[in-house]
């Protein structure tokens, strides 16, 4: 029916696409999951589906540009601690991306709902979690090369909830707040978008138009969502992130039980 409304309405269509855009920007700084609101948004226009994640990718790197900014502004994000991430992601994305043409993903779909049960379960039986600096239980070089190598994998590979899964490993084993995870969260998903979105634009799966107006949503909505984190700190971050977190475990469950295509990353 809105899919129907649009297509008469283009204009319309644009409007709602910008204000999609900044609600993406703005819940994806603060916990991730932006794709949650931009993907289905990205669906009323009736692109094929391959072009709906390539537009993603687009509008959704612009947005996680402002906020890596307004975090490394705020002296939020120290690029030497998290280089090796960047680096050991960067080769764990490349080996996902010449695994998926050989190997099925298919049986990510039954692990992927259950992966995101248990980190809300984790943080609802862990109160306290990221809201204060806890303890440290890996060296942060140790920490970004390996979780760099399997996140970047994973993210070529299947993607979903990536960004949920950065910050809640990075609370957890560097001990850091859920204001500082969100921060470095945010680089290491720049560096998977933006790897992305070349091999998209390379096989012209992104609607330049569209893209756009949701990428001027998007640049407010990250400026504005990290700008949000930065005055409330991490006891906002921390529900924030948890709400997220349910209602990905709600969509998945519901894909799965209806076996349907999970979209996003």
């Amino acid at each position: 029916m809105l899919l129907h409304f649009f297509q008469e309405h283009y204009y319309l269509l644009l409007i709602f696409l910008f204000f999609m855009g900044l609600l993406a920007g703005f819940v994806d700084a603060i916990a991730g999951g932006g794709g949650l609101v931009s993907i289905p948004a990205l669906a009323l226009t009736g692109m094929p589906i391959v072009m709906i994640l390539g537009t993603n990718k687009f509008q959704s790197s612009v947005g996680t540009s402002i906020t890596v900014y307004k975090y490394y502004k705020d002296g939020l994000i120290n690029f030497i601690t998290v280089y090796r991430g960047l680096i050991f992601g960067f080769l764990g994305a490349l080996l996902g991306a010449i695994t998926i043409n050989y190997v099925p993903n298919n049986f990510m779909r039954l692990i992927i709902p259950f992966l995101m049960l248990g980190v809300f379960l984790f943080n609802v039986f862990n109160k306290n979690l990221g809201i204060k600096p806890g303890r440290k239980r890996m060296n942060d070089i140790l920490f970004f090369s390996v979780f760099g190598f399997i996140f970047g994998f994973y993210d070529a590979f299947f993607g979903p909830g990536v960004g949920n899964f950065w910050i809640i490993t990075i609370v957890f084993f560097l001990g850091y707040t859920f204001l500082e995870a969100s921060g470095y969260a945010k680089v290491l998903n720049l560096k998977s978008n933006i790897f992305s979105l070349v091999v998209f634009l390379f096989c012209g799966h992104v609607d330049f138009i569209f893209g756009t107006i949701m990428a001027c949503g998007q640049f407010l909505g990250g400026y504005l969502g990290a700008k949000a984190v930065i005055f409330k700190g991490s006891k906002f971050v921390r529900p924030f992130f948890m709400t997220v977190v349910l209602i990905n475990v709600i969509v998945y469950f519901y894909t799965l039980l209806l076996n349907q295509p999970m979209l996003g990353g």
